[in-house]
């Protein structure tokens, strides 16, 4: 199979997807007549630059102040496995502001990721003909992959969690779906001004934008880079179910956990836990269905790399919280707490998934380990007694990290183990703050810097960027930041 990284960097080969979705021109001057943009009816005008165009929209999801990897940490400073870093300011401490400029740089950032998927997809409808309908379908389906995936994150740092509200009948994120502006009058159309939605609003459209891609991803693109950082049907499947669970919709969460697992792809857990953080198994790893894939010629010494904060060898603002050491079950015989695993540098320690690679680490999204827990919480839940397959579940998880198996003898008892278990196991991976909340749990206190929080206090959600509901009325703010 072809490396990718010893043929081009992502960002050389989308050179030319940039000028696409930007509406500007990266072509050499020889090739054509001068120009100050390009329409993208010229662009969108052969197989081989729609296909660039499609793989510019993971240039897009590379979003520095979003999904290149700053969403998961925002996501984990407000859970309980990372210390509260200075370095981000409020966030840690749930006592934001509206005028926060990383709250307006994160929305900016992923409704940016969101308008270039949109654009996307205007385009290739108005161009489909140059391919015709069965070819575009994969590229469809990846634009809507992305989509959902941003505004799954969006409506997770933006809104009250989906169960905060017995019906999610509560405020959400804007759901942009009209074609965007293709100029700067348009831009200003009423018609771009448009409110929030509701929560269940937006999970029904990521669901049904989830289905849809499903159907037309391949289950595989003949690249070992492309399997692992380009949508699959696995990661679509695998998004459904982290959807669901969240959702608090065990028997779906579990049937497209089941459909991962029986993906022709042949998932399965790696031989140890720091496989899939090691670069060198970034494009041949088993148990990655699904990353954001980086390298150091997109952030190259930012201060927005995932590596850079969580890293002794970069900026190191981001150390590992005692209590999540001392988690129930995190014996030190467990792999997850070895040298690879966890770093120590004096008294600080650090985590090791991004340790190596602070400038070129691969975004985590989605993991085997992950469908696998997705489907033991939902069959706890599911089961009226304590079950046994989910039980098997949990230990498979455990043995491969060497730790001690467990048998929980109630059913909360073993639902308790999951939740932990997936503390242990995802950590540092953007489900902290979503796991408490989704489960209605408080998140515990860090020291003085941040007490413990309501699940489903005033400032759990971030405050809507106040730049954007003053550039528009229709967009209202979370209670508590007027």
């Amino acid at each position: 199979m072809k490396n990718i990284n010893s043929i081009y960097s992502l960002r050389k080969m989308l050179i030319v997807a940039m000028g696409v979705l930007m509406v500007a021109s990266c072509a050499k001057v020889n090739e054509q007549d001068p120009f100050s943009s390009i329409d993208p009816k010229d662009v969108y005008n052969n197989p081989k630059r729609i296909e660039n165009a499609a793989i510019g929209m993971y240039n897009a999801l590379q979003n520095a102040e979003f999904l290149g990897g700053r969403a998961l940490i925002y996501i984990d400073q407000r859970g309980n496995d990372a210390n509260v870093s200075s370095y981000f300011g409020q966030i840690p401490t749930f006592n934001m502001l509206s005028n926060n400029a990383t709250a307006l740089a994160a929305w900016t950032g992923g409704y940016r990721t969101i308008y270039e998927a949109n654009n996307f997809l205007y385009n290739l409808q108005k161009n489909e003909n140059v391919i015709g309908a069965d070819a575009a379908k994969p590229y469809y389906a990846e634009a809507k992959f992305i989509r959902s995936l941003v505004y799954y994150y969006l409506v997770n740092i933006y809104a009250q969690t989906y169960v905060f509200t017995a019906d999610a009948s509560h405020a959400g994120v804007p759901l942009i779906t009209a074609p965007p502006p293709q100029t700067g009058a348009e831009a200003f159309d009423p018609i771009h001004r448009v409110a929030r939605n509701t929560v269940k609003q937006v999970y029904d459209f990521i669901i049904k934008d989830l289905k849809e891609a499903e159907a037309d991803l391949p289950d595989e693109w003949g690249s070992d880079y492309f399997d692992r950082a380009r949508a699959t049907k696995a990661a679509a499947n695998g998004l459904l179910s982290r959807v669901y669970l969240t959702m608090g919709d065990y028997a779906n969460s579990n049937t497209y956990a089941d459909r991962v697992i029986a993906s022709p792809r042949g998932y399965d857990l790696t031989a140890d836990p720091y496989t899939s953080f090691n670069k060198e198994n970034y494009t041949n790893s088993v148990e990655i269905i699904f990353n954001v894939g980086m390298n150091s010629g997109d952030n190259p010494n930012t201060n927005n790399a995932i590596g850079q904060h969580y890293s002794p060898y970069g900026r190191a603002d981001i150390t590992v919280n005692q209590a999540y050491l001392n988690l129930p079950n995190f014996r030190d015989n467990d792999l997850r707490k070895g040298e690879d695993m966890i770093i120590r540098s004096g008294s600080n320690a650090y985590t090791g998934k991004f340790a190596m690679t602070p400038f070129e680490s691969w975004v985590p999204v989605m993991r085997y380990a992950e469908i696998l827990l997705n489907k033991a919480e939902a069959l706890a839940r599911l089961d009226a007694g304590v079950s046994t397959p989910a039980i098997d579940i949990l230990n498979t998880i455990r043995n491969r990290s060497s730790a001690d198996s467990l048998f929980p003898a109630t059913k909360g008892a073993l639902i308790d183990s999951i939740l932990t278990e997936r503390r242990i196991e995802l950590a540092f991976e953007g489900f902290g703050m979503i796991d408490f909340l989704r489960t209605k749990r408080n998140i515990p206190a860090r020291g003085s810097t941040q007490p413990e929080q309501d699940w489903d206090g005033q400032f759990t959600p971030w405050p809507i960027p106040f730049q954007e509901t003053q550039a528009n009325t229709n967009l209202k703010q979370n209670p508590g930041y007027n």
